[in-house]
């Protein structure tokens, strides 16, 4: 009976990775709904699992002769060629039985968040689990279930307050790359595991990215593949810098070249371009606008369960004041991917250029709430200071549009928020010093030419221009 269960569970843990349904597996299978559904409430014959074992790549009998754990097979597997991590169970540090099954829960759900990343192999639930209770190395694990990396943690409950630690390890080499500490009321223990699953997995994926970025930078040019390109163009974008842009622009154009239907490649490309043409870095900002609209549309078009794509075109169609269709495009991403900080931002901004500005508030806070030390940190305090300011709620927006401009002390497009900012509250000193530092990085600063810039049918943009007005700056 244990053999079965076994067996089931590999089955069901293939179907959430390969994200098929029953039908789907049934039809692909030739089995029949019936006999997969027997299949997987384990009532099936050694014919069938040859048949399963054919289409899946599954050892579903070997598993069911010799029942080794995992972490006893003799032959390490081999290590797939893109990510890969195994999620370790957490372990209840608190002493208390019941918390067990908090730790256990909290471990489940972090898998199949980080599954959805259809960039990362996750090592499945059954064969995590073979580590629980045990102190082990994880150069170990790495070694045993071929993995790269490892996510381990911990739970400890006192009263009514949880304190959940989590650590992201290089596997191979047992160097940290990234660890947190989260502090909350135990009142509903599944909005506890939501909250704290979102958080994890939403600081995790910026910090695999950027690991993989370096692995590749490492190598000899002509053995980097095309994820390896996509990883490196990510890295180079997480900076608004027009040389890394360009730079990144060119990796993602390699990528594409050598793997046309590279979904993600094609997104990246968009969000490059988008950038390039709102800093005015191309001279059509128009045909750039127009290139990455594209490149997103292609990107949803070979793979719409790509967040990143939908994240772009919804982007491209907030640009071009499509508030309906882009609010819909982000939400999708969204659905797609729950921990995607970034795609919250973007989502707030959209939000705040069609006018619901309290939820912008709502969406920009939370972004700041998942990745807090982002890189592209001044990206998110400027535009959760925007919605600050659309709200009328000019007071808070200050600190954050300040911070914005402390971190992109380059870009001239934050001060014109917080210019207007300070024009809201009389601040005219404090703006008059901002229009000069943001005068000597380039034309001189108009209401009449922004006007012209900001599409007539944002909802902010009469807020944005009179706070500019009330500033000081000449129409």
């Amino acid at each position: 009976m244990d053999d079965r269960k076994r067996i089931t569970a590999e089955i069901r843990d293939y179907l959430a990775r390969a994200r098929i349904s029953r039908e789907q597996f049934a039809f692909q299978t030739k089995l029949g709904k019936s006999t997969v559904d027997k299949l997987l409430t384990g009532l099936f014959s050694d014919r069938t699992l040859v048949i399963v074992e054919s289409h899946t790549g599954l050892k579903l009998r070997r598993a069911a002769a010799e029942s080794p754990p995992a972490a006893a097979s003799p032959q390490a597997p081999r290590r797939p060629d893109k990510p890969s991590i195994a999620v370790l169970p957490f372990a209840n540090m608190g002493g208390n039985p019941e918390h067990e099954f908090l730790a256990d829960g909290l471990t489940e759900d972090i898998i199949t968040a980080l599954a959805r990343l259809r960039w990362l192999f996750v090592i499945a639930r059954n064969s995590s689990f073979v580590y629980k209770g045990r102190a082990v190395d994880v150069r170990q694990v790495s070694r045993e279930l071929g993995v790269r990396y490892a996510l381990e943690g911990s739970v400890r409950a006192a009263a009514e307050r949880i304190r959940i630690s989590a650590q992201l390890v290089d596997a191979e080499s047992g160097e940290h790359i990234w660890a947190e500490r989260y502090d909350c009321e135990l009142r509903d223990v599944f909005a506890v595991q939501d909250e704290i699953t979102e958080q994890v997995v939403a600081a995790v994926e910026p910090h695999l990215y950027a690991e993989e970025g370096f692995r590749a930078a490492g190598k000899p040019p002509d053995s980097i593949d095309a994820w390896g390109l996509v990883v490196r163009a990510l890295s180079l974008t997480s900076k608004i810098d027009r040389a890394q842009n360009e730079e990144a622009q060119k990796l993602l154009r390699q990528a594409i070249a050598m793997d046309p239907a590279y979904a993600r490649a094609h997104a990246l490309l968009s969000w490059t371009l988008w950038w390039a043409a709102y800093c005015y870095w191309l001279p059509d900002r128009a045909a750039g606008y127009a290139e990455a609209g594209s490149q997103a549309e292609q990107a949803v078009l070979l793979d719409a369960n790509d967040p990143w794509a939908r994240m772009t075109c919804g982007l491209s169609l907030s640009q071009a004041a499509q508030h309906d269709r882009a609010l819909a495009e982000l939400r999708a991403a969204l659905q797609l991917n729950p921990s995607f900080a970034l795609g919250h931002m973007v989502f707030g901004w959209a939000l705040c250029r069609a006018g619901h500005s309290e939820d912008a508030v709502t969406e920009t806070a939370r972004a700041l709430r998942m990745s807090p030390l982002d890189s592209f940190s001044g990206f998110y305090t400027s535009i959760h200071g925007l919605a600050l300011l659309s709200a009328h709620r000019f007071e808070e927006a200050l600190p954050y549009l300040r911070a914005s401009v402390a971190a992109l002390a380059n870009f001239p497009g934050h001060y014109n928020t917080l210019i207007s900012c300070c024009g809201h509250l009389g601040l005219a000193r404090e703006a008059q010093g901002f229009i000069a530092t943001r005068e000597r990085m380039g034309p001189p600063l108009r209401v009449g030419v922004l006007r012209g810039h900001i599409d007539a049918k944002f909802a902010n943009r009469d807020l944005l221009l009179e706070g500019l007005r009330k500033a000081g700056v000449p129409e």
